[in-house]
């Protein structure tokens, strides 16, 4: 049981673990209930990962107010702060189903047993009658009252809040059987000879018995189905350290990684995963990024350098400054949004939550309308119209329609995770789809946003090697990002350094100045050789900003260009979206020549350029006046607002850099082939969900006239028995086996 924030009203949002929810209609019925009671805000139950996120007022009513309504519907709600404790709790929970089932199986087999004693061929035990009534009642009780109480037990509190789910269903089918078997097992044990039951001497105990068995058994396949489709979240959260080491007040101590504070001291060793955002104070390490960024080469970090939670430490010792914890880390965030995207509900499933809202109580109506016909109209014995109208009641299963959309939701977004893909909010897996053009970026998104030296040119006599190394002398002191590209050059062609030098001054962002070797050496834009009076003869001012020049004692010596790399895997993506017949747009805040320049090597015609970002907000309005869906997709910073204003934003970005806020879908692996891979897996998800609603509908629209005995005719009867084996494997085959298809199909 977690708090999470605060709203701005006076509200604040809790989530509660919900354990004891047989199908989605449970969930409904929760939701319907607490949104009557003063000072709740909104409720939103999830059947699928078992989370009610409660908007409260705590001035009006308290949290152990809203757990102690929960429990009084029937369910139980986990009180633990600790997600392991949780989890350990959910464990206990599923074993207790499993020993219920094993338990009900026995008594089942024995009842069976009895019952066809001396019937079709089966050995007759020779029990006495009345002796064999009794010990069926008693056996049958024990079933019905012990193993299937949460049924009946819901079925009451729904009936209380004058709601009904699946509990009613089975409860009524089950009482039927089970109440009409004892009133004919009474009046034969004690004799009562009452007279409307005088021909009556078939008992259904069997059928009561056998209906909790196997749908006790398809709720306990159904249950281990949820947790197989929480492996997303439960990979990342064992990413998460448990304890971390820490030194506080000058004391090393170990606390919970929930208890780390800003600007504590975190120790992290070879083996260990970092456990908050920070900074490297102290120490060298190899860090294996590749669970958050997708990078498989272990990257070196040294002081200075930033870490980021759910890492690991390859090897190495440092000491870092905690500088996000708790909720606030990236491993965290990332959680929260996966958990957040799962418990959500697409447009899409709005029409199966209002056709289950009424479903139960139009199955009952069938039920009493089948009993009717076929008791008073077709005039058969009263035992087998009632047989027909349980039947009727037991096959019909609401779980299917409402396990339509969350369980492919919960397996198309943990998939997506896996992945690198983070959906910011549910609506944008169904909006993907309709997208019909990309925007783009340009630098950081489909460029790697690191400037490479790509030519060198000398001016006079001066050798190119001579030039590098008056230029690796002075850039070595500065830590601007050209700075760096010049001296990683320089140590890869393994440039000579002179370590004469003296008066070094930066230019005021024009560039940076010292002597090398008792000579003036300038290096920086085409402005700061002006400023310096150098000769710049029949060189015309560059509209590339990526140029530095050179002068040694005032005259040009040379200039340095660079280059944006594009992407490796920016063409190949270009190309495929080409293939999908998606519209393509370049936008970008460069100049006309470089823009142009990756906009033809990457084979896109439309592109603006020396655009501003209220200028690319623009960009997408007016494609969307053209009756466009737009995607946006940017480095989630300076591309906000046109990421808020398209159809999909998609932030491109590793962990720490995204714009969460303006994004619908965060692509953390800075991966472009990540693009294709969250349209793949948004179209895959909306299609599995298209499929199980089809599904749902047609089993009920198959199976519920079959139960009523529209084949009896042609001598096929569904018995209560078969029914109640049919709902409690309907949705385990109908949705859950075809949900969980989307662990494996190709999303590249």
């Amino acid at each position: 049981m977690a708090i999470k924030k605060n709203r701005p009203d006076s509200f604040e949002e809790i989530e509660l673990d919900v354990a004891g929810m047989e199908c989605v209609n449970c969930a409904n019925s929760i939701k319907t209930y607490l949104e009557k009671l003063n000072g709740i805000y909104n409720v939103e139950v999830n059947f699928t990962s078992e989370v009610a996120s409660v908007e409260y007022n705590p001035h009006v009513i308290e949290i152990k107010e809203i757990v102690k309504d929960i429990r009084k519907l029937g369910y139980d709600v986990i009180e633990e702060d600790d997600e392991d404790k949780v989890e350990l709790q959910k464990k206990k929970h599923l074993r207790f189903e499993r020993n219920n089932i094993f338990f009900a199986i026995f008594l089942s087999i024995i009842i069976m047993t009895v019952s066809m004693s001396g019937h079709h061929g089966f050995y007759d035990l020779k029990i006495p009658m009345n002796q064999g009534l009794a010990f069926l009642f008693i056996l049958t009780s024990i079933i019905v009252f012990w193993n299937g109480k949460k049924f009946i037990v819901g079925a009451y509190h729904s009936a209380r809040n004058k709601t009904s789910d699946m509990n009613t269903l089975v409860s009524m089918g089950v009482l039927s059987s089970y109440i009409y078997s004892s009133i004919i097992a009474i009046n034969h044990i004690f004799k009562l000879n009452i007279y409307a039951l005088r021909n009556s001497h078939e008992v259904y105990f069997e059928t009561a018995a056998m209906i909790i068995t196997l749908i006790l058994t398809g709720n306990y396949l159904e249950s281990v189905l949820k947790s197989k489709t929480q492996t997303s979240i439960k990979k990342l959260k064992e990413l998460q350290s448990k304890f971390v080491n820490i030194i506080r007040g000058g004391s090393e101590m170990l606390v919970p990684y929930n208890k780390v504070r800003v600007n504590d001291t975190v120790i992290v060793k070879s083996g260990d995963k970092i456990p908050v955002d920070g900074q490297i104070v102290e120490g060298y390490c190899v860090i294996d990024e590749s669970a958050m960024t997708g990078e498989s080469v272990p990257v070196e970090k040294k002081t200075g350098d930033n870490l980021i939670s759910g890492t690991l430490m390859k090897n190495g010792f440092v000491k870092m400054n905690a500088v996000k914890v708790g909720q606030n880390t990236t491993l965290s965030r990332i959680i929260s949004l996966v958990k957040e995207a799962s418990n959500s509900k697409p447009k899409i499933q709005r029409l199966a939550d209002k056709i289950s809202a009424i479903f139960v109580p139009v199955v009952v109506s069938i039920s009493i309308i089948t009993f009717v016909i076929w008791r008073f109209i077709i005039g058969i014995p009263f035992d087998e119209s009632l047989l027909f109208a349980v039947s009727v009641l037991v096959i019909a299963c609401p779980c299917a329609l409402g396990l339509a959309s969350p369980m492919a939701i919960v397996i198309g977004v943990g998939r997506a995770a896996e992945n690198g893909i983070l959906f910011n909010n549910v609506e944008s897996i169904e909006n993907i789809i309709k997208v019909d053009t990309i925007c783009f970026d340009k630098t950081g998104t489909l460029t790697t946003g690191e400037m490479e030296i790509n030519n060198i040119r000398t001016y006079g006599s001066i050798t190119n090697d001579e030039l590098m190394k008056n230029v690796f002398s002075v850039e070595k002191y500065s830590n601007h990002p050209l700075a760096k590209s010049i001296v990683n050059y320089c140590l890869q062609i393994k440039a000579d350094i002179s370590e004469n030098v003296e008066k070094i001054n930066n230019e005021e962002g024009l560039g940076i100045s010292g002597f090398v070797d008792n000579k003036e050496v300038l290096i920086g834009s085409y402005n700061l050789m002006e400023k310096h009076n150098v000769l710049l003869i029949d060189i015309p001012k560059p509209e590339n900003a990526g140029i530095l020049f050179v002068s040694i004692n005032k005259s040009l010596a040379g200039s340095i260009e660079f280059e944006d790399k594009i992407k490796p895997e920016a063409k190949d993506t270009i190309a495929r979206i080409k293939k999908m017949k998606l519209g393509l747009f370049l936008i970008s805040g460069d100049s006309e020549a470089v823009t142009s320049k990756v906009a033809k090597e990457l084979d896109i015609d439309n592109f603006s350029f020396k655009t501003f970002p209220e200028d690319k907000e623009k960009i997408v309005s007016e494609l969307q006046s053209r009756n466009k869906n737009v995607a946006m997709i940017g480095d989630g910073i300076n591309d906000a607002p046109s990421l808020a204003r398209a159809n999909v934003g998609m932030a491109v970005g590793t962990g720490q850099d995204i714009a969460i806020d303006s994004a619908d879908v965060i692509l953390v692996k800075g991966d472009l082939r990540n693009v294709i891979k969250s349209i793949n897996i948004s179209s895959r998800t909306v299609s599995i969900i298209k499929q199980n609603i089809f599904w749902a509908f047609f089993y009920n629209a198959i199976t519920i006239p079959a139960a009523a005995g529209l084949l009896a005719p042609f001598g096929i009867v569904i018995s209560p028995v078969m029914a109640a084996m049919f709902m409690a494997f309907s949705d385990v085959v109908t949705v859950m086996i075809n949900s969980l298809r989307l662990k494996y199909v190709n999303i590249n």
